[in-house]
Formats: structure tokens, C-alpha cells, sequence
């Protein structure tokens, strides 16, 4: 079954409010939300690993061509099958080809286990996905957000960054930054996160935040 949302949501929420007026206010305007997880692991990486550095339109249409060549599901054995011409053939690059295939045939031979993997504590996890070639920290901080682990500062990714400017009213997205103004989420970042993703999803970015001194 597929879980229903971050663990300890209400307590995570209660302290946000009490420690992040902007926040709060923006909590607050959105109301209560969920991240369910209902993707399999697999096909959550070869979508990541596809829509590197790619508009989610784009992506979009790269993983809807891979899944119609793998006849309408993408799974380990459809993609250790392909070869890298056939990916290329399809819109993906080689680099991203290599690194699906490297993850598909590192499972079909037991080096990557996700069952294993999700009992693994965040450090471990985020060590063993970024050794892989091709995975990076922001594919591997999107799988532990995914896997509702608590304390994830995705500042790597763009639709969060984009929020994040929009609620803070600021332009400095540099990585020391943000982890200094988002240091007071901890150990909660996660649902810090899920709301400035929210907000993003529903257009709220293209209105006025409120000034700090408004709240």
C-alpha cells in the first residue's frame, strides 16, 4: 500500500508555523496536502535520470516514447533488452541511456536493492545512488523526498528554487544561501519543501508574497 504522506505531518507543521512566519503564511493559504508515494522505485529513477536538465514538458514526452517502446510499462528486464542506439534513437542521450542501463542490470544482478535500500538511513542511501554514474545528489535527494524520509533540502532543484524565490522575495539561490534561511526547517524540510512545490503547482508564485513585516 502506498503511503499517504510524510510521517509525523502534524507535528512537522506545527513546529514550521511556530519557527517560519513566510511559512506559515503559506501553509496556512494551501491548507493540508499529501505526497503519496505510489511509483515504482525503478521506473521513479529512469524519469529522474531522463529529465535531467530537461522542461518537465520535455521529459514528458521522452518517458511517454520509452514507455510505448517498452510496450507500455518501463521495467528492469524492458530495459536491460535496449541498447544505447535504441535510447538514442528515442531522444535520450547516451550518458542518460548508460546510467538506466547501468541501474536495470545492477538490480537484475541483486547490487541494487530498493527494499534494502528504503531501511538504509539517508546518508547511506544518498552514498550508494550518487556512487552510481550518472546519479547525482539532486536524483538522489528526489528519491529520499519520494521515499518520505523528513529532513530533504532539495536546493539543487529548479521548481523548488523557483518557489523558494517567490516566498522569500529574494534572488540569492546560492546553495550556502538557502540552507542557512532553511537551517530552521530541520528536522522537517521535507514538508517545508512539499508546500513550496504546491505552491509552484498551483500558480501561486505567479502572485505578490507578502512582505516578512506584513505577517
Amino acid at each position: 500500500m502506498a503511503e499517504q504522506n510524510f510521517p509525523l505531518y502534524e507535528e512537522g507543521i506545527a513546529f514550521l508555523k511556530r519557527r517560519d512566519k513566510k511559512l506559515a503564511w503559506l501553509i496556512g493559504r494551501i491548507g493540508k496536502i499529501s505526497h503519496v508515494d505510489t511509483k515504482d522505485d525503478f521506473q521513479f529513477f529512469v524519469e529522474q535520470i531522463v529529465g535531467q536538465m530537461l522542461s518537465i514538458k520535455v521529459a514528458d514526452v521522452m518517458i511517454g516514447r520509452l514507455t510505448d517502446y517498452c510496450r507500455g510499462t518501463i521495467t528492469v528486464d524492458a530495459i536491460c533488452s535496449l541498447s544505447v542506439e535504441e535510447f538514442r534513437s528515442l531522444g535520450i542521450s547516451t550518458r542518460k541511456a548508460e546510467c538506466i542501463r547501468q541501474v536495470a542490470f545492477m538490480i537484475r544482478g541483486g547490487a541494487l536493492d530498493f527494499v534494502q535500500l528504503r531501511g538504509l538511513p539517508d546518508a547511506d542511501i544518498m552514498k550508494i545512488l550518487t556512487s552510481i554514474k550518472g546519479i547525482g545528489p539532486w536524483t538522489a535527494k528526489m528519491y529520499l523526498y519520494k521515499i518520505h524520509r523528513l529532513d530533504v533540502l532539495p536546493y539543487e532543484d529548479l521548481v523548488f528554487l523557483s518557489a523558494y524565490k517567490w516566498l522569500y522575495r529574494t534572488r540569492n539561490v546560492k546553495p550556502e544561501a538557502v540552507r542557512h534561511r532553511c537551517r530552521k526547517w530541520s528536522p522537517y524540510a521535507s514538508i517545508a519543501a512539499m508546500y513550496l512545490y504546491a505552491a509552484y503547482e498551483e500558480g501561486l508564485i505567479g502572485t505578490e508574497a507578502p512582505l516578512l513585516k506584513d505577517l
